[in-house]
């Protein structure tokens, strides 16, 4: 029998949506209504960018601290971009719920994006467009979506190009973020055997904070 979704809306538009799960791993995370198809001239590139970049620093926490975070505790952190969303999402044993909803709002409406990490992580990203180039078989389908959606918010590659990801600065990341990363433009995600009322009462904490 499939489980009900549990739905809830914060004050500030932020929705909630819990599936109950009978396992004792739980997953959590938030998908952020900003993609490649939100990006201004100049900024192709930047969704993905930012995704990349939330993980390496906050006001509070190091790049160390939040890889360590979830890790510690025999969870999982990860991210990925698309060109309609930005999901964040964390993997973990139940009783480690709260530590990794609060990581996750930390990184989506506290990162920092330092610029010495952009500088370093700015490289690892064009290796992953290199390497994106060398295979025809992944490539083929962004040519293909090029030529559809030629002139429109969605007819350029997710990744962005080299020159314009050694160009990005702490400050591009900020306003990109600063526009798109509001909450009534998220949804948070649960699935897993935790009581929705619980759930429920730590967001509206981690809300009240922002």
């Amino acid at each position: 029998m499939k489980e009900k979704a549990n739905i809830h809306q914060f004050d500030n538009g932020l929705r909630l949506i819990h599936i109950a799960s009978p396992t004792n791993v739980a997953y959590c995370g938030i998908s952020i209504d900003a993609g490649t198809r939100d990006e201004e001239n100049g900024e192709e590139g930047m969704a993905h960018f930012c995704e990349h970049m939330m993980f390496k620093g906050t006001e509070k926490r190091r790049a160390w601290h939040i890889i360590n975070r979830m890790e510690t505790v025999g969870g999982d952190l990860n991210a990925y971009t698309n060109k309609e969303e930005t999901v964040i999402y964390s993997a973990f044993m139940k009783e480690h719920f709260e530590r990794a909803a609060e990581l996750i709002f930390d990184i989506v409406f506290h990162s920092t994006y330092p610029q010495h990490e952009i500088d370093k992580e700015s490289e690892v990203i064009v290796d992953e467009i290199e390497s994106y180039n060398d295979s025809p078989s992944e490539l083929i389908f962004d040519h293909f979506e090029n030529i559809i959606y030629n002139g429109t918010d969605l007819g350029h590659d997710i990744l962005g190009t080299a020159e314009n990801v050694r160009g990005f600065k702490t400050e591009d990341a900020l306003r990109f973020t600063q526009r798109l990363y509001k909450p009534e433009k998220m949804i948070f995600f649960v699935l897993g055997d935790i009581q929705f009322e619980k759930i429920k009462k730590n967001i509206g904490r981690l809300c009240e904070r922002l």
